[in-house]
């Protein structure tokens, strides 16, 4: 049969794979679908009546289901077609324009994160330092040059990307020249600790409506527990002194925080970033595939995270829509999404903007598939000098398909999730090896988001009915 069917929190669902579409059944329903996954309509209809022959409504039900097509073969959207897969990846690299690229203007970082992946505090990865200006001016001129007419996006990431601002300066007023001379326009995207931020900075911020998203790890005690600084000592009165700058000449300020083993209590979190005044909130779990760490998650924190999600989180987000207001933590916003499209999700053959719209610059120039590779000296994909290495770019994603075909190619959940994250899946080596603990992880949220907004539907259900009675 062309779904799936799940029960969260004692709530039947079915998900239809063809349609990407998610709806809370009855339980007699959920038992008479389960049947026909096995049986043929007649045998099904026959057997689940024999049981509960006063059940006629429940076959209606399923009947309306079919006629809304729920029976009607479908894929789960993993495209097995290796031609086609061939012809998208020579699109990808020989066609289509390079609009978008990371530039990793630090390496370094004022900070000794206890969880970083990126180096700051760990001796496996190297450490490059600052990078020149002339190696950001060569990986715009690249830009621009392979742009092709479409508006340009640049991405400064880190390390801390502050310890180089007059680099920073420098690539957002070049990128606006050349954005000028060649009619197009070009927006900037950044992530800070802003433990350095200065007025300067947070106008140029603001003036260029840069997309921003700061690190913040929580109330004092769990930020500097988390993020001292190089010498040992707290680093959140310098980042909340940054932070309050940036409010004062923008509106919108994103947070990621990032949750390290032992998960925090997250309701509280979310209270706290919510009266600090981020507009919105990103929680992010540590994760160290190629070097895993005594900080990164382990399956009790996971069973945690989402055990706080159902007990503390969804009650506080629907008491938000009660009053009024959007939750500024909302982590099922994207499956909201999807589940209200007009047409299923369909995948790309390609997760991510890996190799392609998030190819990273390291700061001595060379490059990597995104910033968390970054380090990573088998991921290179070649250098700002010469450019990408496409016969690597290709391999990346030829592998990343051969590892997780097999699983992708028949999961109920892929038009939703879109495989795993690359990075998740890589090792060290320049490998990749599935890991089924991501793909887990994917399934679980997406039953708990059906959930969630099954429970948002029935809040405004009664808040509709209410307002009807009042009339």
């Amino acid at each position: 049969m062309p779904y799936h069917l799940f029960v969260y929190e004692g709530r039947p669902f079915v998900y239809h794979l063809g349609l990407g579409k998610c709806l809370s059944v009855s339980p007699e329903a959920y038992e008479l679908l389960a049947l026909r996954q096995t049986m043929s309509k007649e045998e099904a209809t026959q057997a689940f009546l024999a049981k509960r022959p006063d059940a006629e409504a429940v076959v209606r039900e399923t009947e309306t289901l079919e006629d809304c097509g729920f029976f009607e073969p479908a894929e789960t959207g993993f495209e097995t077609d290796d031609e086609q897969f061939e012809q998208a990846l020579a699109r990808r690299y020989e066609k289509d324009p390079w609009s978008h690229l990371e530039l990793s203007l630090s390496e370094r970082c004022n900070l000794a994160c206890r969880y970083c992946y990126c180096g700051t505090c760990r001796d496996e990865l190297p450490n490059n330092g600052l990078m020149p200006w002339e190696t950001a001016k060569r990986a715009i001129d690249w830009l621009f040059a392979r742009c092709r007419g479409q508006d340009v996006s640049i991405t400064f990431f880190g390390g801390e990307p502050l310890l180089n601002k007059d680099v920073l300066k420098r690539a957002v007023a070049y990128s606006q020249e050349l954005a000028s001379a060649k009619g197009v326009q070009t927006t900037f995207v950044t992530t800070t600790n802003a433990t350095l931020m200065d007025d300067e900075t947070a106008e140029l911020i603001a003036k260029n409506n840069f997309g921003l998203m700061v690190s913040l790890d929580g109330p004092q005690n769990l930020h500097d527990a988390q993020c001292p600084t190089r010498d040992g000592s707290g680093s959140w009165d310098l980042a909340v002194a940054g932070i309050r700058r940036l409010m004062k000449v923008r509106k919108r300020v994103t947070v990621r925080c990032t949750m390290a083993h032992p998960v925090p209590d997250m309701l509280k979190l979310v209270r706290f970033f919510t009266d600090f005044g981020f507009t919105r909130i990103v929680l992010g779990s540590v994760e160290n595939p190629q070097f895993p760490s005594a900080c990164d998650f382990t399956d009790e924190d996971r069973a945690s995270e989402e055990r706080q999600l159902t007990e503390k989180v969804v009650p506080w987000m629907l008491s938000e829509l009660a009053a009024g207001r959007k939750p500024v933590y909302d982590p099922f916003a994207d499956i909201e999404e999807a589940f209200k499209s007009a047409e299923p999700p369909t995948p790309s053959f390609f997760h991510c903007g890996a190799c392609r719209g998030n190819m990273t610059v390291g700061a001595d120039g060379a490059l990597f598939p995104c910033h968390r590779f970054v380090g990573l000296r088998d991921w290179t994909l070649g250098s700002v000098e010469k450019g990408p290495d496409l016969d690597r770019c290709r391999k990346f994603w030829r592998d990343y398909r051969a590892c997780v075909k097999e699983h992708c190619a028949g999961c109920w959940a892929y038009r939703l999730c879109g495989g795993p994250c690359p990075w998740r899946i890589a090792r060290a080596d320049g490998t990749f090896a599935m890991d089924p603990s991501v793909c887990e992880d994917a399934k679980r949220r997406i039953c708990q988001g059906a959930w969630y907004l099954e429970l948002k539907k029935d809040q405004e259900n009664k808040h509709q009915q209410k307002g009807e009675i009042r009339k």
